[in-house]
């Protein structure tokens, strides 16, 4: 049970993050909802959105370097990430391999590809390896889920924080959002398929240090 309970919730979250950071078409002729490329943005998106508490982390460092970001939003974002006790009721974690958090998510790709959700397409280089992946969502898919998905009370966290996501990390490239995450010894310095540490305690210090305030 638990098992397929992963599996739902890996289909999901993919789904969710593909719909909202694909670029929507342009087109007159649309015949799909929207582009998103690079399954590292996908990666790195999705650790975002399993580990709230780098989340929160980011947010700060985010702030520190761009005065036109509202302090008093990130300090109540992670108020409130904290307050609901995310960074232990929502973190799915994820291994560290060659570069980084990752987890396959050709199952959860092919799965989407077989219900007419994206249409999937790669490049192939001389070794064999795949590159240049490119993901295109599907009317059908977009309009299941805002007539649908979008619908369900449990599903809203997701919705909600995606968007959170969207508005301060849209900008970066998959490549970026890795290098940033390797700036955290709780991420670069545990070794080949381990589980990425938490890193609440660097949280809470950041997070005083800046607002004056102690974490609930």
């Amino acid at each position: 049970m638990d098992n397929f309970l992963r599996k739902y919730r890996d289909r999901l979250r993919i789904i969710i993050i593909l719909y909202v950071f694909c670029e929507r078409s342009k087109s007159d002729d649309i015949q799909y909802f929207g582009l998103f490329r690079s399954e590292i943005k996908i990666q790195a998106l999705d650790f975002l959105l399993r580990y709230p508490d780098f989340l929160s982390m980011e947010l700060m460092n985010l702030m520190d370097n761009d005065s036109s970001i509202d302090r008093n939003e990130i300090k109540n974002v992670i108020s409130k990430i904290y307050s609901d006790n995310e960074p232990d009721l929502r973190v799915e974690e994820m291994e560290k391999f060659f570069h980084g958090a990752y987890e396959s998510i050709d199952e959860v790709i092919a799965f989407h590809v077989s219900i007419g959700f994206i249409k999937h397409e790669s490049k192939k280089r001389i070794d064999g390896k795949t590159y240049d992946k490119n993901y295109y969502v599907t009317l059908n898919c977009a309009d299941r889920i805002e007539n649908s998905l979008k619908l369900v009370p449990a599903m809203q966290w997701y919705f909600e924080r995606c968007e959170l996501i969207k508005k301060y990390f849209d900008k970066f490239t998959g490549s970026q959002l890795k290098s940033r995450q390797y700036m955290y010894a709780e991420y670069s310095d545990i070794s080949y398929k381990s589980h990425i540490q938490n890193i609440n305690s660097k949280v809470r210090i950041a997070f005083e240090s800046r607002f004056n305030k102690e974490l609930l």
